[in-house]
């Protein structure tokens, strides 16, 4: 089976305001530099793009929750440039289509 890495960029941090309290506490989840393995998706994962109809970053939430050793907190609290990362690693590419022809 293909993976896929990626190297965090940035912590994932969870930031929680405990009731009575004005001030956050932070828990850094995954330092940067932790290494993501994702698995290649299979047609029954990308299934979350029709689950999720219009909202594409609930399905690709999803995906990469599916599909790599982030558990779903992890996930829901990535940097943007990392989600950004993990989402295009599982684009699902595909050669297969209708070509088009060369210009005119």
């Amino acid at each position: 089976m293909s993976r896929l890495t990626h190297t965090l960029l940035h912590p994932i941090v969870s930031e929680t305001k405990p009731a009575g309290s004005s001030e956050p506490v932070v828990e850094e989840l995954k330092p940067a530099g932790f290494e993501v393995v994702m698995r290649r998706p299979k047609a029954k994962d990308i299934r979350a793009f029709d689950k999720h109809g219009a909202s594409e970053i609930a399905a690709v939430i999803e995906l990469i929750i599916t599909c790599s050793n982030l558990t779903t907190i992890e996930v829901e609290n990535l940097d943007a440039d990392d989600f950004g990362a993990l989402g295009n690693l599982l684009a699902p590419k595909s050669d297969v289509g209708q070509t088009t022809g060369g210009s005119a």
